[in-house]
């Protein structure tokens, strides 16, 4: 009887940390100011498309990529993409920048996250690591 008990509240608190964790990523996604949903390394170009789900005007933004082999190892980029565009309220956007390093960058998944964003208002938002506001896309 008593191994089960404990069996019961290690399940508990396992799961309660879990739905913690969880409730953590979603505070940080549903504060995202920029939602991007699509990445592309194509030839040596960097695309990323983006909705603005701020209700504010963008001034500036700033993303970085990771990409990942077969195997799962993360490659990150070694530059920040940037903006400097402004971007309405609910405004979508398909940014692309060259960048001779994309090339040694052909991996099968490419993860754009929002680093920073700068609104018209003087206001900011930047990402606390967790990477939250972001897309895996697969590449072709």
């Amino acid at each position: 009887m008593q191994q089960c008990t404990k069996n019961r509240i290690a399940t508990t608190a396992a799961l309660i940390v879990v739905l913690t964790f969880c409730w953590a990523a979603q505070a940080q996604s549903s504060s995202c100011p920029i939602q991007p949903t699509q990445v592309k390394d194509i030839d040596s170009q960097l695309a990323i498309e983006f909705d603005n789900v701020s209700g504010k005007q963008i001034a500036a933004y700033g993303f970085g990529l990771t990409f990942f082999d077969l195997n799962g190892k993360a490659h990150v980029f070694p530059q920040s993409l940037a903006g400097n565009v402004h971007l309405s309220s609910r405004g979508h956007r398909h940014a692309i920048w060259r960048n001779h390093l994309a090339l040694h960058f052909l991996y099968p998944y490419a993860q754009a996250f929002v680093q920073q964003v700068v609104f018209t208002d003087g206001t900011s938002w930047l990402d606390d690591g967790s990477h939250a506001c972001s897309v895996i896309s697969v590449q072709e």
